[in-house]
């Protein structure tokens, strides 16, 4: 009976097992599926594209794109446009040997050819299409359909018609700076745009002369090496249109200031007249280059004032910001590093923020804030972060506490003052090696001392009677100078210690006395730059370095230093008129260096000398 029992539990187990196992295949086939399903649909790209504007009775290509073969194309409604033909399809096979390793990748393409049959704006709906059983959707695409130009009379002839569409005119090429807005607060950005429109054959472009852009900080924004024409519709006409540059400009000052107009050579691509054809050219097409110059108009942007009430930690920056602060670590010993770090991230004026001044503890030794910059300049304006690292000694033992710091900028958007706010850090310092309050006295008992060898042993305690020889040293001048000399050496360091803590809680002179220490950093950075060849990093650097030094000197705020009040100031402090304008041409040759030819080294090693002889003309003047 029992073994009876026994077989009949081992079959249940068995067969719970068994049951178990199934589950966990079916589990683990499912998931596999899911996995190869999922990384298929990242694998398939399906696109669509089309051009932005066209004209009504145009007729333009709608292109789909798949990287896997497919089937069962799908148009969605065409709303506004007629199909007179397609989808006409394409194989294209690519390969290519990078780092030792052959890739190849094969795209199918869907053509159609649209005509379109009214004005409007259209959204072209996604279309679908099935790539091994799975169905896959492409994205939308946006048509703007515009009203046709008015076409030349029959009876002009067709030569009439030709001539008209290739004639060089201000309306079919012209030349623009456009900016995204032309009232802003100071130091809030500005996008500018400088762009080339054109209804005619470019072949290329000759030479350019940027606009100066005085009164700007000025940051290029990344944009494509190579010019690439986009259709676009201005006032009812379609251009194609290039981006020759963009860029971020901060104002200096408040008022109105313009921007200098664009010029540029354009190379025009057109066929030879018939008047000038010669037998052949009638089997062969016969063109001929035209340099036109094309000079844009002036721009002038209007820069208001900020508003009153300012906070008083409001430094000039203008933004959207958020600040966080922390210590990697709140309890050490003495003469231990501490690390503070401070972030500010959002968009704004990043790169012209200056470093939150802490009110640290007296018996704490602070070096200057080291700067870290993360940024990235778009469309939308400088976004990234800055962040500040303090390196901090504290010198004796106790517990100490740094106080919040608070950082004020201006949001232009809500026209408001925002403050954020660092927190309280409280330091728990103990006692370490070389902290003047760690002296600790031990004495040592008879049994302490042990026998070491023949030349020490324990001092005789018999009696013995002490005799006077010599001089005695008790009473004498040398006995009580011994005493008086440490009581004034204390004396001085306390008064002195007093005099320098009182100075450090002088703002305006610390300020002052660290301007040439400070210049002279950011000149060694400059030459840093100088040395590697990096041209942008190298006239930041000096720039940095002329309106720091002059900030910190004269106390001033950063924000209230321009090009256009920096004469008036420095003659108030009875600079001599040449020394004001070799600091005004060094501004002038570090802002026309961006978009000048690139300068040699041995232009920049001149600028960087000069620099430093009138910052150091600049120290014994004022």
């Amino acid at each position: 009976m029992y073994e009876i029992f026994y077989q009949e539990k081992t079959k249940r187990t068995h067969l719970k097992n068994r049951t178990l196992r199934m589950k966990k295949i079916f589990f683990l086939l499912l998931a596999t599926l899911f996995i190869t399903s999922a990384s298929f649909a990242e694998e398939v790209k399906f696109t669509a594209a089309g051009p932005r504007v066209v004209e009504v009775g145009e007729q333009f290509r709608l292109v789909y794109t798949v990287n896997e073969k497919a089937k069962d194309i799908q148009l969605p409604s065409l709303s506004g446009f007629r199909v007179l033909m397609g989808p006409s399809t394409s194989r294209n096979s690519s390969s290519q040997y990078i780092n030792g390793k052959w890739s190849s990748s094969t795209t199918y393409t869907y053509t159609y050819v649209l005509l379109a049959e009214k004005e409007g704006k259209f959204t072209v709906n996604p279309a679908k299409i099935k790539v091994k059983g799975y169905e896959f959707n492409s994205n939308s695409v946006s048509i703007e359909v515009v009203k046709a130009n008015e076409k030349p009379q029959k009876n002009q002839g067709n030569q009439a018609v030709q001539a008209s569409a290739n004639k060089i005119t201000q309306a079919n090429l012209f030349v623009k700076v456009d900016v995204d807005r032309k009232s802003v607060y100071m130091g809030e950005h500005v996008v500018a745009t400088i762009k080339v429109y054109t209804r005619l054959n470019i072949a290329g472009f000759g030479d350019s002369k940027f606009p100066s852009f005085n009164g700007f900080l000025s940051q290029e924004i990344p944009t494509p090496g190579q010019i690439s024409l986009q259709r676009e519709n201005v006032n009812g006409t379609i251009y194609n249109t290039g981006v020759i540059r963009k860029l971020i400009l901060f104002p200096q000052h408040t008022g109105k200031i313009t921007i200098d107009p664009f010029e540029l050579e354009c190379i025009i691509r057109q066929r030879r007249s018939s008047g000038n054809r010669g037998f052949f050219d009638d089997f062969f097409d016969n063109y001929q280059d035209i340099r036109v110059p094309r000079k844009s108009k002036p721009v002038t942007i209007r820069v208001k004032e900020f508003p009153a009430s300012k906070p008083a930690s409001f430094d000039g920056a203008v933004g959207s910001f958020r600040m966080s602060a922390n210590v990697d670590k709140d309890s050490l010993k003495a003469n231990e590093a501490i690390t503070l770090k401070v972030k500010i991230s959002g968009n704004g004026n990043l790169k012209l923020i200056n470093p939150p001044e802490f009110d640290f503890p007296a018996d704490f030794e602070v070096y200057d804030p080291k700067t870290n910059q993360d940024l990235k300049s778009t469309a939308k304006g400088m976004t990234g972060s800055t962040t500040f690292e303090y390196l901090i000694i504290p010198r004796h033992a106790g517990d100490y506490e740094i106080p919040p710091v608070d950082f004020s900028f201006f949001d232009p958007k809500a026209g408001i003052y925002r403050t954020r706010s660092t927190p309280k850090f409280n330091i728990k310092v103990g006692k370490g090696s070389g902290d003047a309050s760690s002296a600790v006295i031990s004495s040592f008992s008879k049994e302490d001392v042990k026998f070491i060898g023949k030349d020490i042993r324990f001092i005789k305690t018999n009696e013995f009677t002490p005799r006077l020889k010599g001089q005695v040293f008790f009473g004498t001048t040398n006995f009580y100078l011994a005493y008086l000399i440490p009581f004034l050496v204390f004396i001085l360091a306390f008064v002195f210690n007093r005099k320098r803590i009182k100075e450090n809680a002088d703002l305006t002179r610390v300020k002052n006395k660290r301007a040439n220490r400070v210049a002279m950093k950011r000149l060694k950075a400059a030459s840093a730059s100088l040395k590697a060849q990096k041209k942008e990093e190298f006239y930041d650097e000096i720039l940095k370095a002329l309106w720091g030094y002059t900030s910190d000197k004269l106390n001033l705020p950063l924000a209230d230093l321009n090009k256009e009040n920096i004469t008036d100031i420095l003659q108030g402090k009875n600079v001599e008129e040449e020394l004001i304008q070799d600091f005004l041409n060094i501004l002038d040759t570090c802002e026309f260096a961006r978009y000048a030819p690139s300068s040699g080294s041995s232009e920049m090693d001149e600028l960087y000398k000069k620099t430093m002889e009138t910052i150091t003309k600049l120290e014994k003047s004022i």
